[in-house]
């Protein structure tokens, strides 16, 4: 087995007897090199080879030093350059290490000298990238904070995803409706060096496309009609895909998303090619995915794939202490997009904000802040929020809204539809012991609607059987 170098150094010199002189002192030390005759096919090779540091020559016919060195530096700042001289001109130095430069070396040039400025320079590329994917890292947990909140549970998920977030691995993301999944999908991406970022809501598109949408479509070749179409996997090459309503892909696609996650090879819809393909995947759902699984409608072997890295984000109403934060930041945030200068709230809408459920979590507070911009000329009053106050404990369900108007049409028809659905999904429960799945075909819904039903109903069946 052969030595592993050093590190890999790139020399540009017009001279080929200083490129061969740099190149023999650099490989009796341990290290690996590639040279260049001009600014130009440096260029080329740092665009097509990884270097640990560079020896460049300042005085080149064609591109000189000073506008290679800026070209490397825009493209890797971290790279450390080495700008090499035959003159003794402390104004060349200066103008090098103005434009990035990590030092300079006078012609004529001891081997040794080489060698040591060349080590110390690898060590500096070392640590400086540490210290930069340290603060990307505290830069993006602190991003994170500030869009969900300061509290403890936002702090310590804040935590655990930025060690996760530089790894490829694929990611669940659950949490309530509105509580923030592709933020801290987005923060994942931001802190994992990745580009793009595309997303796409599985549950806005039809079921029989779905699959087409993530992976791609090839018609057969006698179908003039139908054309190529490029699936977002391929949009997000090099990136990240977030899938959000997961659930509501189909088996097949769920076989195919698995069969992907598992080889990382790209194959469209009626294509017998299959290309390696660099995209990390993260999922999001509000629902119980292990119900779907014991329900035969989502594949327990790509639930246990994806499982290994998940990451629940936790509604509003069980971190309080984010309310008061949460709500001065979107109130700056809607003044701004307003043009408004609406203060912030009184101590009787505010005891109201504490008070709330939140059942929509950060999508219902943004709703209702945003409500009462529009509505207050100063404070935001209670009215503003129209938010109704918590019904008195043991109160029966109230004949009017908010308690002072009769309800409307359609809110009475919205209570009867409620009360009819409920009362029918209980008696398909008690009918099959709590199998909900076997209440679903009774009922003539799929599961999954059922699921939502009963969540949104806030109903529970009499067992726990599904």
């Amino acid at each position: 087995m052969g030595v592993v170098p050093k590190g890999r150094i790139l020399i540009v010199d017009d001279l080929k007897g200083i490129r061969q002189i740099l190149a023999s002192l650099l490989a009796k030390a341990g290290y690996d090199s590639l040279e260049a005759e001009d600014g130009q096919s440096a260029l080329q090779l740092a665009q097509d080879h990884a270097f640990d540091a560079v020896l460049l020559d300042i005085r080149m016919p064609g591109l000189d030093g000073f506008a290679v060195l800026e070209r490397l530096t825009a493209s890797d700042p971290d790279l450390p350059v080495i700008m090499v001289t035959a003159y003794d001109d402390v104004d060349t130095a200066v103008k090098a290490m103005h434009l990035g430069a990590y030092h300079y070396l006078n012609k004529p040039f001891h081997g040794d000298e080489v060698v040591a400025l060349v080590q110390r320079a690898i060590e500096h590329r070392r640590l400086s990238c540490e210290v930069r994917t340290l603060h990307e890292r505290l830069d993006g947990e602190a991003e994170l904070t500030r869009l969900l909140g300061t509290s403890e549970p936002v702090a310590r998920l804040a935590e655990q995803i930025g060690r996760i977030a530089p790894t490829d691995v694929p990611v669940l993301l659950t949490g309530e409706e509105g509580s923030g999944t592709e933020l801290v999908a987005r923060a994942i991406h931001a802190l994992s060096a990745r580009a793009p970022f595309i997303a796409l809501d599985c549950g806005a598109v039809p079921t029989d496309q779905l699959e087409r949408e993530i992976f791609g479509f090839q018609p057969p070749a006698d179908a003039a009609a139908d054309r190529p179409t490029h699936g977002h996997l391929e949009f997000a090459e090099g990136g990240t895909l977030f899938l959000d309503d997961i659930p509501a892909l189909p088996l097949a696609a769920q076989d195919h998303l698995l069969t992907f996650l598992q080889d990382r090879h790209l194959q469209a819809i009626g294509s017998a090619e299959r290309r390696p393909i660099d995209v990390r995947v993260i999922v999001a759902t509000s629902l119980d995915l292990r119900e779907f699984v014991a329900g035969h409608l989502f594949r327990r072997t790509l639930y246990a794939h994806l499982a290994e890295c998940a990451f629940f984000i936790p509604p509003l109403r069980e971190r309080a202490d984010d309310i008061v934060y949460l709500v001065k930041r979107t109130l700056d945030q809607v003044n701004r997009e307003l043009g408004k200068s609406v203060h912030g709230p009184t101590p009787e809408a505010l005891d109201l904000l504490m008070a709330h459920p939140w059942p929509g979590n950060l999508r219902e507070l943004h709703h209702t802040i945003r409500r009462a911009v529009l509505l207050a000329a100063d404070h935001i009053e209670p009215e503003h929020l129209g938010l109704a106050p918590a019904p008195s404990s043991g109160a029966s369900v109230p004949a009017t809204r908010e308690g002072t108007h009769p309800l409307t049409l359609p809110e009475r028809t919205r209570r009867a539809i409620r009360e009819i659905e409920s009362e029918a999904i209980l008696d398909a429960l008690r009918r099959t012991g709590g199998n909900k799945s076997a209440a679903a075909r009774i009922l003539g819904i799929d599961y999954k609607t059922l699921h939502v039903k009963l969540k949104k109903y806030n109903l529970r069946g009499t067992q726990e059987h599904t």
